[in-house]
Formats: structure tokens, sequence, C-alpha cells
């Protein structure tokens, strides 16, 4: 599931069923979001993802993202940021992840 956000495309969610890991499955449907969101006119894809959990993080690493530290951040990726950070959750325990297009 993604939202634009200007020529930024944000990808709220994308999971694949852990029997079904390590097949190329989450490349796939990185690489559809990375086509839509250009067809789109967007210029970036943007997630958050837990900074602790071992296959988020270095997942989209391998997949051209990279942390955005929130100090450098548009606002407009820092609010969005910020609304997907559940009330009891510290904010440090989240990254802010960027793919160009």
């Amino acid at each position: 599931m993604t939202e634009q956000l200007g020529r930024i495309e944000w990808l709220c969610e994308l999971s694949v069923h852990p029997i079904h890991g390590r097949r190329g499955i989450g490349a796939a449907l990185v690489e559809a979001v990375a086509r839509a969101a250009r067809g789109r006119g967007c210029d970036r894809i943007g997630l958050s993802t837990f900074r602790a959990v071992p296959f988020n993080a270095p997942f989209y690493a391998r997949h051209g993202f990279f942390e955005m530290p929130l100090d450098r951040a548009e606002s407009l990726l820092v609010r969005r940021f910020r609304d997907e950070v559940p009330a009891d959750v510290d904010p440090a325990e989240r990254v802010l992840m960027i793919k160009m297009l």
C-alpha cells in the first residue's frame, strides 16, 4: 500500500509471509512500487520502519534505500514519519528511509 506525498511515493506497508520469503517477492514488490511511482511523476520513495528489526532496514538498503536523518529531511517527510510512530514508541526506534528514482 502506498500514498503519494507530492513527488514522493510513501510506502505505507509491504509484507511477504515468511513461508514465501527469500524468493524475490519483496524485491519484485519494491520494483513494482518504483515503476508505479515513476509513472505518477514521483522522484523518490519514502518509508519508515523499525531500526532494530533485523530484516527490515537491511532489506530496503539492499534495494537502494538509504537512511535519511530527520534533521535533514523535508518537513513533509518528517510529519509523515512522525504520524507513523505509535504513541508508546520512541521515535528513535524507527528509521526514515528514502530511495531515489
